[in-house]
């Protein structure tokens, strides 16, 4: 028991050992500092040893001591700028000494602060505030208001809840913004002048107008799309259908100023009307089916062109060698040894490719004037490859090879042995069989047309007014 006893004692020795060492470094660093008369960093230093070791006596005597005259050569600052009447020195000497005194007094060290100090501090504080007050409201009305701010701000750290600074502070976010906000609005500038107007709704939802203001401004602001049908001229056995893919991405774009009118909505309104919309032809219906619908922006599209190239397979019959393990007795040695041979066989290896791509053009409109706000065309390819080797062996032995024949041996006759070689031939093994269904792949191709289709779109909206 005892033995097992010491070790203990001796760890916890160590571990306080190498607790006291950054102690006493410390309480070192601080001595040199006071002998020098920098009494305000030995006491910074002595803290930093109470920091690793609270019963460190010499950090404490030392703090005690130093502490007192770094606190007396802050309260003497204060006291010449309170005798001057320089009061922003004055309010700042104090509260740094006011500091000093709560970080010493929290380790247990009792620094002598004469309360009179303070009464001459809160004196000066108060006067110091309603300077700054005063010079707040000064820039306030002169619309001066990142300064007034700024005043208002200081006032509240010195002091919260003094006056009626928080809600002039308040005030001085508001204002700029509201009148922001207006010159937006009558600039029409919509979406701007949202944002201006959501920033005051924010802070004050009762300010003047500001609700109507903002409601308006959203309204204006939000661009409404009716998505047309694209067109699609050509004549492939498989489906396409962009216009729901575009409808989908721009509706998750989650963006508040963008509305989507329904599909069903504007495929019902163009049968109704018996419409035909024509991909570049009569602009007039596709904006009259916009004005039915009450849509500020039509989008429009076409597909230019597809290709499909079906899955293609080939196979080759492949010369090869699997490997087994053969018992052969070493006279010499005279015991049984396991030997690698290599048969010659033939497996199958089967490649092939598949691919479409698909070739999209599309147009923005505005619904009231017609003009093309943007044109842009997309083309996008995939494609799809299946290599794999088929073997009726033990394909794990399996080796790729080449041999004349395979019942006698020739000098050309090689088994590919190498690591890079053998891993070939395991990938080839375990390799893709199935092509992607073309339709899978189509859908993938309208999928990444859409979604760079509706980042130009919404990189449009966001750009308006900026």
């Amino acid at each position: 028991m005892l033995s097992s006893i010491k070790p203990l004692l001796f760890l916890l020795l160590i571990t306080a050992l190498l607790a006291c060492s950054p102690s006493r470094s410390f309480t070192k660093q601080g001595k040199k500092l006071a002998a020098a008369g920098l009494h305000d960093e030995a006491s910074l230093a002595y803290m930093q040893a109470l920091g690793h070791d609270r019963t460190n006596i010499d950090a404490r005597v030392g703090l005690r001591l130093s502490g007192q005259q770094a606190l007396n050569t802050y309260l003497d600052r204060f006291f010449r700028a309170h005798g001057q009447q320089q009061y922003k020195e004055s309010v700042y000497a104090y509260r740094k000494a006011d500091q000093f005194y709560k970080d010493v007094t929290a380790l247990n060290i009792e620094l002598e602060f004469p309360p009179y100090y303070k009464q001459n501090y809160e004196e000066d504080l108060g006067i110091y505030l309603e300077g700054l007050y005063a010079q707040g409201q000064n820039h306030l009305k002169a619309e001066r208001f990142q300064e007034a701010e700024t005043l208002f701000k200081e006032i509240t750290s010195l002091q919260p809840g003094y006056k009626d600074v928080g809600n002039l502070k308040m005030m001085s976010k508001i204002i700029p913004a509201y009148e922001a906000g207006q010159r937006a609005f009558e600039a029409e500038q919509y979406r701007k002048a949202f944002g201006h107007f959501n920033e005051v709704f924010t802070l004050n939802p009762t300010y003047q107008d500001v609700v109507a203001l903002r409601r308006v401004s959203k309204e204006r602001a939000t661009l409404t799309v009716a998505v047309m049908p694209f067109e699609n001229s050509l004549s492939y056995a498989y489906a396409t259908n962009l216009t729901s893919f575009v409808v989908s991405e721009l509706s998750k774009a989650n963006n508040e100023f963008l509305v989507i009118i329904d599909r069903e909505h504007t495929d019902k309104i163009i049968k109704e009307q018996k419409f035909n919309l024509a991909f570049g032809g009569d602009e007039g219906n596709s904006m009259r089916v916009g004005e039915l619908m009450g849509a500020k922006l039509i989008l429009t599209g076409r597909l230019l062109d597809m290709g499909v190239a079906n899955p293609n397979m080939q196979q080759r019959e492949k010369t090869g060698y699997e490997s087994y393990i053969e018992k052969v007795y070493n006279a010499e040695k005279k015991r049984t040894e396991n030997i690698t041979r290599y048969r010659k066989v033939m497996y199958t290896e089967f490649n092939g490719s598949s691919s479409v791509r698909m070739k999209v053009q599309y147009q923005l409109i505005n619904a009231e004037t017609g003009t093309i706000l943007l044109s842009d065309v997309f083309e996008e390819a995939e494609r799809d490859e299946v290599a794999y080797i088929s073997y009726d062996g033990n394909a794990r032995n399996l080796f790729a090879g080449v041999w004349k024949s395979r019942n006698e041996a020739h000098p050309s006759d090689r088994v590919y042995q190498s690591f890079s070689e053998k891993r070939k031939v395991d990938e080839l093994l375990s390799g893709k069989r199935e092509f992607r269904p073309i339709n899978n792949m189509l859908i993938d191709l309208q999928g990444r047309i859409s979604e760079k289709l509706t980042q130009q779109v919404v990189q449009y909206e966001m750009q308006r007014g900026q």
